[in-house]
């Protein structure tokens, strides 16, 4: 469970980092010039956390208390960047933002779960692994369309759909 873990995080990662790397134009204004270093510290922020998890030697004794402080930087990371206000022609990526937070969060109240709850029988704990791990990959598939938008492409993920709006579309880029 813990090699799963660490083998699905370096995975959502790699995607996630080739999401946050920009090929686009520099921002014309300082709006936007601000928000994409945002971005940019957000994204160079959970890959560091996400490394400090992958270095994490699971045998260990103090693993679970190390790997609880990093999954609680991530939850950090997610619930700040959900309270960035994303200029004007993008905020109909902002709820993504709030949802990826919402769902790190979750995630997170799992894993502790998971590594913490001695009452968990071993299918409870899978069940509740399992759960916080669709929880995780929820969060960094919103993450991964907000930066695939971001950086003036669409996405093609139909597994992620606005919980709020339903399919997401980017707005007529003459409309902004």
């Amino acid at each position: 469970m813990k090699i799963r873990f660490k083998t699905l995080t370096a995975v959502l990662m790699v995607t996630l980092l080739t999401a946050c790397n920009s090929n686009t134009e520099p921002a014309p204004n300082e709006e936007l010039t601000q928000f994409r270093a945002t971005v940019d510290t957000f994204c160079a922020g959970i890959a560091e956390t996400d490394a400090k998890i992958n270095s994490i030697d699971t045998s260990s004794e103090g693993y679970v208390t190390e790997i609880m402080t990093d999954l609680n930087a991530l939850n950090t990371s997610f619930t700040d960047f959900a309270a960035v206000d994303f200029p004007e022609q993008y905020d109909y990526l902002e709820h993504l933002a709030d949802e990826a937070s919402d769902y790190m969060t979750q995630a997170v109240a799992g894993y502790t779960k998971v590594y913490t709850d001695d009452s968990l029988s071993e299918e409870g704990l899978q069940s509740e692994f399992d759960n916080a791990t669709e929880l995780y990959n929820n969060a960094f598939k919103r993450i991964k369309v907000i930066m695939t938008f971001l950086n003036g492409e669409t996405s093609e993920d139909a597994s992620v759909q606005s919980e709020n709006s339903g399919t997401l579309t980017s707005p007529d880029p003459d409309d902004q």
